[in-house]
């Protein structure tokens, strides 16, 4: 609680993560997470190590950054913290990559965030934004 000019005034905080204000908007048993290995003799290779529970935001961008033109799009998820074999950002980002089952996609992590509560320290969920790629081994 607190006190404005003598009143009291009951602070609600609003404790919900995008799990929690968005349930409808779970995906299930299309996205898998796997260990990354870059550019190796035969090309980048996909691990699977655990399926994962998202949040895809519809939104994407888009640049063409070459010539001849290549058209790169990323995209934007949030995963529950206890589905990752790592909270650590870095390593995230240098060694693992998910893969979409549905479209039979490939991406690499190319940035990693993690969301937390700011009323409690406590961390809700991973935002990972990926960039389509492509590997060898993919089935």
């Amino acid at each position: 609680m607190r006190r404005i000019q003598g009143t009291v005034v009951d602070i609600v905080t609003m404790d919900l993560s995008i799990f929690d204000a968005f349930p409808n908007a779970i995906i299930s048993g299309i996205w898998e997470i796997g260990s990354f290995q870059h550019g190796t003799v035969i090309g980048n290779q996909f691990t699977k190590l655990n399926d994962l529970d998202v949040v895809v935001d519809e939104g994407q961008s888009s640049v063409v950054n070459t010539t001849p033109e290549a058209l790169n799009s990323d995209i934007l998820i949030y995963v529950y913290p206890c589905q990752l074999p790592t909270l650590d950002t870095n390593a995230l980002v240098s060694g693992y990559m998910l893969h979409n089952k549905e479209s039979d996609s490939y991406y690499e992590i190319i940035d990693a965030g993690i969301g937390k509560n700011q009323h409690t320290g406590y961390t809700e969920h991973i935002e990972l934004k990926l960039l389509q790629t492509e590997v060898t081994n993919g089935e």
